[in-house]
């Protein structure tokens, strides 16, 4: 059994630039435990992990490209 919420956002675009996408995580409430950040360039994502990680101290994860991730 893997304990997983899925939500959608309404109104959030995909393509929102790294500013909106830390404003995002600032005023989300409660802070997830752990965010995988799984959509741009690999150096991109990893940067943007590092900073939410820096910033809120919220466990990150960037997977490779066509990683498999297991959850449990």
């Amino acid at each position: 059994e893997i304990k997983l919420n899925v939500e959608t956002i309404e109104g959030f675009s995909a393509h929102s630039d790294r500013g909106a996408l830390m404003r995002f995580i600032d005023r989300i409430s409660p802070r997830p435990d752990r965010v995988m950040v799984c959509h741009g360039e690999s150096s991109k994502c990893l940067d943007l992990a590092s900073s939410i990680h820096k910033q809120f101290n919220i466990d990150t994860y960037a997977p490779k490209n066509l990683e498999t991730i297991r959850l449990r």
